[in-house]
């Protein structure tokens, strides 16, 4: 059976309908902007943050960071070999962002909510190795709230693969319909639907303050 879209559905948290509260990472819980990244990165450079946007971000190893395919040593080698361009600037692109994180303070305090409401906390996450390791050293204290979770470098399966949701469910055996994923990208949220998942879509500064009473 299918999820619910509890955003659409209910105007706040029904508190009973739920056990465990899954949180995506990015833009949920910690914001990813490459845009600025790029502005920050190659200040006063447009063509590069322009270039570097395309074929980094947006380009054909990212999802393999994600994956845990590649190592950004050989992406960086590759790139540069197929459009031109200096290794490390691409060095500088791919790890630069690490960084450059910040949290997003309203996702923090859902999943402070959550906890205090005695729900199980779980992860599931698109993130490369690299940055996902410096992202718990960076924040361990933070992140310290979670019970555990599937990050996609670790079990190679990237978001909506369904594999990815089956592999959450299975690990920590979960109850789908107990269930509650939250993302900002609607087609993972919808993956987690079709999982059985309910799902909410994080896609508005203020919803889940709004939601999470």
């Amino acid at each position: 059976m299918e999820g619910t879209r509890f955003d659409q559905v209910y105007e706040t948290m029904p508190w009973h309908k739920v056990d465990t509260v899954v949180f995506d990472i990015g833009n949920v819980l910690i914001r990813f902007a490459p845009e600025d990244f790029l502005e920050r990165l190659f200040p006063g450079d447009a063509d590069k943050q322009r270039a570097m946007l395309s074929q980094v971000y947006r380009g054909p190893y990212w999802p393999e960071f994600d994956r845990g395919t590649i190592e950004y040593e050989d992406a960086a080698r590759r790139l540069s070999a197929q459009f031109g361009g200096a290794y490390g600037d691409y060095m500088h692109a791919i790890t630069g962002w690490i960084e450059l994180k910040e949290p997003i303070e309203e996702g923090w305090r859902a999943a402070e909510r959550c906890r205090r409401a005695g729900k199980r906390l779980l992860l599931l996450s698109n993130y490369h190795r690299v940055a996902y390791a410096r992202l718990r050293e960076k924040f361990a204290d933070r992140f310290a709230l979670f019970d555990g979770g599937c990050i996609s470098c670790d079990c190679h399966y990237n978001k909506p693969e369904p594999e990815i949701y089956e592999t959450l469910i299975k690990g920590f055996d979960l109850e789908p319909g107990r269930t509650l994923f939250i993302d900002d990208t609607i087609q993972n949220v919808e993956g987690a639907m079709r999982a059985g998942i309910h799902g909410f879509h994080m896609d508005e500064k203020g919803r889940m303050d709004r939601f999470f009473l």
